[in-house]
């Protein structure tokens, strides 16, 4: 699996938030080109929203001299202007007056907007009466060019009313909903890849705890139930036939290496004597391999692995001394414990100092105990390239310099020991040669 690959809720989010986008730009476009298309609209609202910030900046019948609006008409006295009336049409303050015609001062309405002229004229002029007040008094504001772009901000300010304030919170809403119900609606998925993900060859498939799954996911995990059970069946059948033929071979083998003690000693002797012993390791392998998934460690198991490899190197002590090798076992004072099993860490070391008294050549192997929860073995023979790290634990692959006589499976059945407790498998090149294996494990709950 790539964990680097987003989740499903991940990506319908993003494709979410993509729909929502491409509806906000729709909305833009469509606003964009109505309000963009009608001119005389964005004239009107630019005009009356003048009219309005004059009269709010009103302080009774005149604009004051610091007021922020007037630098409009300061910077642009050729195309800006305004004038406040009174009921009698007396002109009570007047800015850029040139601007205003006479007939502007004696229109009487509440809100009104006229263009004089031609149609080619620029002039435009709006007016309001303020209601709110007892005296008459109006504001007629007149607007001959727009080098202060009124008209664009009148665009803006439709564009913030119909776009940004109802459409893109809207938008926004949408994509959180959507995200916390797709991660919700998506829960079951997670729990169903969880259980999943806990199953382990070899082991009976436990029932999935999935609460109100949908029936999509329920029919899912259903089938795949099925489907482990079906495989579970076939992998024991598969490891059941595989251990009764390697174990009813183990008599046979026996017994021909009891019978050839009473041949004479000789060189066909002594092929046949390391021809039957190799049978006799890989019979052991194979049944070795077919216990592999079997092994099931308690979270609260404890081994001293110390323990392990003395048992192992006294094991395999007559075995070095044939093939002129010495072992060298290094312990630490304390024990060394780890979440293991004690027969599979057993066959699991075994084969590792066994390949390491094979392919180091005569010299020393070294077994060192601790302190982490980790044994290592290293030899002084020709070492491996790291490169072939992949192939050296697939069953049956022999490097092209392995020693005649082996079949390939210790280091793959060594791995899946591993896997199966846990643990790891690691492989170093010393820098002054030879090889080292490292057998590393969980530490012990406390």
């Amino acid at each position: 699996m790539n964990k680097d690959a987003p989740s499903l809720a991940r990506r319908l989010t993003r494709r979410l938030t993509i729909i929502a986008a491409a509806v906000v730009v729709l909305n833009i476009a469509i606003v964009g080109i109505y309000y963009g298309s009608d001119q005389r609209e964005l004239e009107n609202e630019a005009l009356i929203h003048e009219i309005e910030r004059l009269q709010v900046s009103m302080e009774g019948t005149s604009i004051p001299p610091d007021a922020d609006l007037r630098s409009l008409y300061a910077d642009h006295p050729a195309a800006y202007a305004f004038a406040v009336v009174d009921r009698g049409g007396a002109v009570l303050e007047a800015t850029n007056a040139e601007l205003i015609p006479p007939f502007a001062l004696d229109v009487y309405a509440d809100d009104w907007v006229i263009r004089p002229g031609t149609a080619a004229s620029s002039l435009r002029i709006a007016g309001r009466e303020l209601s709110e007040r007892t005296d008459g008094v109006r504001i007629v504001f007149v607007m001959a060019s727009d080098p202060a772009d009124l008209m664009r901000a009148a665009f803006l300010r439709e564009f913030y009313r119909h776009v940004a304030l109802p459409v893109l919170p809207m938008a926004l809403v949408l994509i959180i909903a959507s995200a916390v119900f797709l991660r919700r609606g998506l829960a079951p998925v997670a729990v169903a890849a969880r259980w999943a993900r806990s199953i382990k060859p070899g082991t009976d498939v436990p029932p999935p705890s999935i609460d109100n799954a949908p029936a999509e996911v329920a029919d899912l995990v259903d089938a795949t139930q099925r489907a482990l059970n079906r495989l579970d069946q076939a992998l024991a059948s598969e490891k059941r036939n595989a251990a009764e033929a390697a174990h009813a071979l183990r008599t046979p083998v026996a017994v021909l290496l009891a019978r050839l003690d009473a041949l004479p000693p000789g060189e066909t002797t002594d092929r046949l004597r390391s021809d039957l012993l190799t049978l006799s390791r890989t019979v052991q392998q194979v049944l070795a391999a077919s216990r592999t998934e079997a092994v099931d460690v308690p979270q609260d198991a404890a081994i001293d692995l110390s323990e392990v490899a003395e048992t192992v190197v006294a094991g395999l002590a007559p075995f070095a001394h044939e093939k002129d090798v010495d072992l060298a076992l290094s312990l630490p004072e304390v024990p060394v414990l780890a979440n293991a099993d004690a027969e599979g860490v057993e066959v699991a070391l075994s084969n590792l100092v066994e390949n390491a008294i094979l392919h180091g050549g005569p010299g020393s192997v070294e077994i060192t105990v601790g302190p982490a929860p980790a044994i290592c073995v290293r030899d002084h023979g020709p070492g491996v390239s790291l490169s072939a790290t992949t192939e050296l634990f697939k069953p049956f692959w022999r490097g092209p310099d392995a020693v005649p006589g082996g079949a390939g499976l210790g280091l793959a059945i060594v791995d899946r020991l591993q896997r199966a407790q846990g643990g790891r498998i690691v492989v170093q090149a010393p820098v002054d040669g030879g090889c080292a294996f490292i057998l590393t494990f969980q530490n012990p709950k406390t």
